[in-house]
C-alpha cells in the first residue's frame, strides 16, 4: 500500500502498523482494570493503542498487529471486547 500511495495509484494510503505481544503484559495491563477501593478505570494497552489510532489524524490505515501465542483464555477474552 505504501508503494500505490507514493505512486499515486488506486487513491491507497500506507499502513502505520502497532504490534503488541498479549501474552507479554498481564490482562489487567492488556484491557484494563478497575480499582475496587477508588472505584476508578485504568485503561489498557489496547485502549490506549485505540484511541491513539483514532485521535490519529494522518490518512494512513492503522492496523493492530496481535503478535504472540494464542491461548483459549486470552481469545476468550478477546471474543468478549
Amino acid at each position: 500500500l505504501k508503494d500505490l500511495e507514493e505512486g499515486g495509484l488506486l487513491e491507497e494510503h500506507k499502513v502505520a502498523v502497532n504490534v503488541i505481544n498479549p501474552k507479554s503484559v498481564t490482562m489487567q495491563e492488556l484491557y484494563g482494570s478497575f480499582d475496587p477501593v477508588s472505584h476508578e478505570w485504568s485503561d489498557g494497552v489496547l485502549a490506549n493503542t485505540y484511541r491513539d489510532q483514532a485521535n490519529s489524524t494522518t490518512s494512513d490505515r492503522k492496523w493492530l498487529l496481535f503478535d504472540g501465542p494464542v491461548d483459549a483464555v486470552w481469545i476468550e477474552n478477546m471474543n468478549t471486547v
